[in-house]
């Protein structure tokens, strides 16, 4: 499933995966966090949450090519586990807040009662002290950590783990692809097949984006 429709109030209580970002653009790491989380965690359902206004570092794309690339990755992924969400942009484009903690407060009144599997990448880790209201996320969220071996121990890792979070850590391949080095290369007529998606590759020449 690739659209970004919401939820209509399911009754499940099995845990729901939910990977926020800017994924500007999204690209082969992106997936394999999220389908490494879903593997071992037994997640039937990861929602990609693009980010409308990202608060900590600004998006190049806007928020809908960032959306319709993300929607692209996922169809051509085709993984029935993935689902692109857009509740953010759309906060954002109604003058409301895409703040993780206003987005759970939404997906809590969307699935009640069910558990929330926040997503986060090394680097998010890093940050995750800075996100508003972040001691009442920890309470609310479970979060599942793709880390490097060895990353557990991280100061970060500690202030959550003393704040009373709740973390899965998974293990994850060494990846160095990220977004700003995707857009360096296609600013250098560099880029490699097999970074992102061809269906993304093809969307950014067509919108000449990060020229």
């Amino acid at each position: 499933m690739t659209g970004s429709s919401h939820g209509t109030g399911p009754t499940s209580s099995r845990p729901l995966g939910l990977f926020g970002g800017r994924f500007d653009p999204v690209h082969r790491a992106h997936i394999g966090i999220a389908q490494a989380v879903a593997d071992k965690l037994n997640l039937d359902e990861v929602r990609w949450i693009v980010t409308g206004d990202p608060a900590h570092k600004p998006a190049v794309a806007s928020a809908e090519d960032r959306l319709q690339m993300t929607k692209l990755a996922l169809r051509e992924l085709g993984d029935p586990r993935m689902v692109a969400d857009d509740r953010e942009i759309i906060a954002v484009q109604n003058g409301g807040s895409n703040y993780t903690a206003d987005t759970v407060l939404t997906l809590q009144q969307e699935y009640p009662g069910r558990p929330l599997i926040w997503i986060l990448g090394e680097d998010q880790l890093q940050q995750f002290t800075s996100w508003s209201r972040w001691q009442w996320l920890v309470g609310q969220l479970i979060l599942a950590v793709c880390v490097r071996p060895g990353a557990e121990g991280s100061r970060a890792a500690k202030a959550l783990i003393e704040s009373g979070g709740k973390i899965h850590w998974v293990h994850v391949k060494p990846d160095d692809t990220s977004s700003t080095k995707i857009r360096e290369l296609i600013q250098n007529g560099l880029l490699k097949p097999g970074l992102v998606s061809v269906g993304v590759a093809n969307y950014i020449a067509e919108n000449s984006l990060y020229n």
